[in-house]
């Protein structure tokens, strides 16, 4: 459903207000939060440091991708023109391609409901769109290509543990969503898009399963181990998808043929995260650096090629995660 906004101006930067009963609101300043390392021009590169943490990120006008949002433990910011500021209310927050439109997952449930604020970031305006009810959450947002539509996984508490039961699809044009249990799903499935945007892609057992967007399975990799993180587990061609290798291979990071489900390579790389895919070369790996950790530009050896950002022990300790949106 929809809500209709109020807009008002907070240290001269836009401020989106939805009156709901639930917090919905994507503040464009946070008053209070860590100073931040004033970018350089447009024409070199730029360090930021991350409000609320001593994360740095190093940034160059003519990277494909950047952050745009990151969540420290169940808390997420949101990058605007004023830069990074903290939304509270939120546990999650996942920005569209090319950055118009936003996706945010609340830290509660709304009357007995779960829900994500669909904010259009250019309009500053917003939508409040139910997904599932209690027991259940949806979490873990991924924008399709085309910026038309989101899936987020849908998952049951079990004990200290969540197990997945499905996925719900949100229509970004519509303001809707759609709920989809899937039968025999692996409990610890994450959902995102396959590149056409036709199917959804989950691990299953060890390898990488296909479902239609009615929950149906339409193909099955065997053994190639879960797909990996990030906003997009597949190249920017589309043929390529990155996976944790299988428990039986040396190499940690593994890249597999979409189409014909065959090896076209292996990383000699040991990170502790991978945050998806640069270009068809290139992906993004967090490894340990000195005591803290590095994300890293490395190729499809494993090789690091270039440093994206510095995260303190303590900040990987408290769970920080960087969100990449494609320009």
């Amino acid at each position: 459903m929809s809500v209709t906004p109020g807009i008002y101006r907070l240290l001269g930067c836009a401020v989106i207000v939805i009156s709901v009963a639930a917090p919905t609101s994507l503040t464009a300043h946070a008053a209070g939060s860590a100073p931040a390392v004033a970018a350089a021009p447009a024409a070199g590169s730029a360090d930021l440091v991350l409000p609320g943490t001593r994360v740095t990120v190093r940034e160059e006008p003519a990277d494909p991708l950047k952050v745009t949002s990151y969540t420290l433990g169940n808390v997420a910011y949101l990058r605007r023109s004023a830069g990074f500021a903290k939304q509270t209310g939120y546990q999650e927050i996942t920005v569209g391609p090319r950055g118009a439109k936003a996706l945010a997952v609340p830290t509660a449930y709304n009357a007995g409901h779960d829900w994500v604020l669909l904010a259009d970031l250019a309009a500053n305006n917003g939508a409040k769109v139910q997904t599932v009810d209690k027991p259940l959450v949806a979490k873990f947002a991924h924008w399709s290509r085309n910026g038309t539509k989101a899936v987020l996984t849908v998952q049951r508490k079990n004990g200290a543990a969540w197990d997945t039961t499905g996925f719900v699809i949100v229509d970004a044009t519509a303001k809707t969503a759609r709920a989809v249990a899937v039968t025999g799903v692996d409990r610890t499935a994450r959902f995102r898009w396959s590149p056409d945007g036709a199917e959804v892609v989950a691990g299953h057992q060890g390898g990488t399963r296909f479902y239609g967007q009615d929950g149906r399975i339409r193909r099955t990799l065997v053994k190639t181990g879960i797909p990996a993180g990030g906003e997009d587990v597949f190249s920017p061609s589309g043929r390529a998808l990155m996976t944790w290798c299988p428990a039986t291979y040396t190499e940690h990071v593994c890249f597999w043929d979409r189409t014909s489900g065959r090896l076209a390579a292996k990383a000699n790389i040991q990170p502790k995260a991978l945050l998806g895919w640069w270009d068809d070369k290139h992906f993004i790996a967090v490894v340990p650096s000195s005591g803290a950790y590095r994300a890293v530009l490395a190729d499809l050896r494993g090789r690091a090629v270039r440093v994206l950002a510095d995260i303190s022990a303590e900040d990987w300790a408290n769970k920080v995660y960087l969100s990449y949106t494609r320009r």
